[in-house]
């Protein structure tokens, strides 16, 4: 039979042994030593001045010195007027009274009982410097929080892609920004699976500023853009090249995108919605030459409008006009018309732009 119990080796008492209450309270003595085990310290590395009796610390330096010398990796308790040596198992834990931190021991040192923790699951509520409750299951209170890639040298992907998933198109899935805990924002799928960003003012009255249409990918704006209160008209910019159809001296001719020709009804394209064509700027391959110019102008089929813009002389290939405009209904057809001066040269591949701003 052995002579001690084989995790916290206890002394045990020999059948006709005498004197047996020493064997008895030796065992209770480190019974109180290591049940409950709560220490100290464990960053001294060498016994303190005046310890207490019962007094028990967790020795981790590499080199203890005085009373624990040797005694790295154990516990240390003082009792009846002297320091005792226990060596822990793997799966010790200890709490650290001036961490206020649990360790337990690897077999090899003492670790965080936190650092070793390597897989929480199907916890129902979770909270980080606040409370959870039912309607929070998770919740943080906190200034900061970071989220990283696993890079590639670690096993992963160096890719980071946050996932959020609702159940259905009528359920909602957002991000809702409050302040004082009263909702001002919220960017997401809300009711429908259209993107979505609304505005409140008191966390009851919501208004949508912005809506990307999910099918179209399609840009609203259910609210008019407004700057100082003036209303602002969102663009679009019409870009183009004439195309390799040539324009000699003297001529008229009318153009939009890779289309030249001697009639608007040949190249006009429809505005498709009531709006105003303004910026037109214009760049041409080279210069008309001296005392002649090249005049383009904005039609509204047959009919030249105010928006227009002339190159001239020897030294210029380009000209804009960003202060004239010209409002188009959504049934009305548009063209550039280039007016050459009889002693220009020959241009083609004409670039152009306009912004055209909706009306309806």
């Amino acid at each position: 039979m052995a002579d001690t119990t084989p995790s916290l080796a206890l002394p045990l008492i020999a059948g006709g042994q005498a004197q047996k209450h020493v064997t008895h309270n030796e065992a209770l003595a480190l019974l109180d030593a290591l049940v409950q085990l709560a220490v100290l310290d464990k960053d001294r590395a060498a016994p303190p001045a005046s310890p207490a009796e019962g007094d028990r610390y967790l020795i981790v330096s590499g080199n203890p010195s005085g009373a624990w010398t040797g005694w790295a990796g154990r516990i240390a308790r003082f009792q009846d007027g002297a320091w005792l040596s226990l060596k822990p198992l793997t799966g010790w834990t200890a709490y650290v009274a001036d961490e206020a931190e649990l360790y337990t021991f690897t077999g090899s040192a003492w670790m965080p009982f936190r650092a070793t923790i390597t897989a929480l699951d199907n916890l129902t509520r979770l909270g980080l410097g606040t409370g959870a409750d039912a309607d929070n299951p998770f919740a943080a209170k906190l200034n900061k929080a970071l989220w990283t890639a696993l890079t590639v040298a670690e096993g992963g992907s160096g890719d980071l892609r946050y996932t959020l998933n609702k159940q259905a198109a009528g359920n909602t899935l957002s991000l809702l920004m409050q302040t004082g805990f009263s909702a001002r924002a919220e960017i997401g799928l809300t009711g429908d699976d259209d993107l979505r960003v609304k505005v409140s003012p008191n966390g009851g009255d919501w208004f949508d500023a912005l809506r990307i249409a999910r099918e179209t990918g399609r840009v609203a704006f259910p609210g008019r853009i407004t700057v100082a209160d003036v209303p602002v008209l969102t663009a679009q910019v019409i870009a183009g090249n004439s195309g390799p159809g040539s324009i000699p001296a003297g001529a008229t001719r009318y153009f939009t995108n890779a289309l030249v020709g001697g009639h608007p009804s040949v190249v006009y394209a429809a505005a498709g919605r009531r709006g105003r064509f303004r910026d037109l700027r214009v760049v041409t391959q080279g210069a008309p030459g001296a005392g002649q110019s090249w005049t383009v102008t904005l039609q509204n089929l047959f009919t030249g409008t105010a928006l227009t813009c002339t190159i001239a002389g020897a030294g210029s290939n380009q000209a804009a006009d960003l202060v004239n405009s010209a409002v188009f209904e959504a049934a009305d057809r548009w063209c550039l018309k280039i007016v050459s001066s009889s002693g220009a040269q020959p241009t083609t591949s004409i670039l152009f732009s306009l912004l055209f701003e909706g009306l309806d």
